[in-house]
């Protein structure tokens, strides 16, 4: 998904209702990469090409929010809260144009067309991670809802995936207590004694790690040789990141000036990579080993 979508160079001619004059617009914004700002329910993306100054903008106003999945949303340009703009300056322009609440005095703009009518499409291709360092996992183990790809725990047992690999991995495979063949992160019974991993919590918060009746051996779910098992009806609370990239098109794209119109049936406008970036807290609902 890390390909990077670049505008396309464009010529469009117009004629000029007013005396036939041929007007050669050139938007040529190959080189320059697409920006964002983000000021409440208003988000801008616009590029610059200061070799002749002029941008290309497009402005979205939304209550949705964005950026947090994989998803296409579609926008429906209107002049106001929905508006593209193509504008040549007299004077190099700089993000802070398009980033401030109120735009500078300078530089001022000569030309201006405004794009009303047409369609804007954000394609969010967003990546959830757990960040355990396994690779390629599919299926839910657990069977609480959270894949074992972005799933803390895989297992369901309370304790993380992370640490269940043991402190050797991936340089030595994955930590396998019992010797049963099923590595510590995927055994809902860690050391073999007939409980559950996520039983064997004394104090019942939800992390069976610090629960250590013997401490030369560690904690008691590792070792098989203290076999008590306590109420636990909760999981603990589950954390994951996300990385999200955009690309944007626009499709019947209409720009207009004066008398002077541009369209265009379709236009790539760019991608960002990693638009938003952040984690992800929750706990899912608990879920009885068997």
């Amino acid at each position: 998904m890390k390909n990077l979508l670049f505008f396309i160079l464009v010529f469009a001619t117009l004629q000029s209702c007013d005396d036939g004059e041929v007007i050669v617009t050139t938007f040529d914004f190959e080189d320059a990469s697409l920006n964002l700002c983000n000021n409440g329910n208003q988000y801008v993306f616009y590029k610059i090409n200061n070799d002749v100054s002029e941008s290309i903008s497009l402005k979205i106003t939304t209550d949705d929010q964005l950026f947090l999945q994989s998803e296409t949303k579609i926008f429906e340009l209107d002049g106001s809260a929905n508006v593209v703009n193509y504008r040549r300056f007299n004077d190099n322009v700089t993000g802070d144009y398009f980033c401030s609440t109120i735009p500078p005095t300078s530089p001022t703009v000569d030309v201006d067309y405004l794009g009303a009518s047409g369609t804007a499409s954000l394609n969010t291709t967003t990546v959830l991670d757990d960040n355990d360092g396994l690779e390629d996992e599919s299926g839910d183990t657990d069977g609480d809802g959270i894949p074992d790809s972005y799933d803390f725990d895989d297992d369901g047992d309370n304790v993380p995936t992370s640490v269940e690999l043991g402190p050797n991995f991936p340089d030595e495979p994955a930590q396998d207590t019992d010797g049963d063949g099923t590595p510590d992160y995927l055994d809902t019974d860690d050391d073999g004694d007939g409980i559950f991993t996520v039983y064997e919590d004394i104090n019942q918060n939800q992390n069976p790690l610090d629960d250590i009746t013997d401490s030369e051996v560690g904690a008691d779910y590792l070792n098989p040789a203290v076999a008590n098992q306590y109420d636990i009806q909760l999981f603990r609370e589950h954390t994951y990141t996300f990385d999200s990239d955009v690309v944007i098109r626009l499709t019947n794209l209409v720009l207009v000036n004066g008398a002077e119109q541009i369209t265009q049936d379709a236009l790539s406008l760019g991608s960002i990579e990693t638009v938003s970036s952040g984690e992800f807290t929750g706990t899912p609902d608990f879920i009885a080993p068997e």
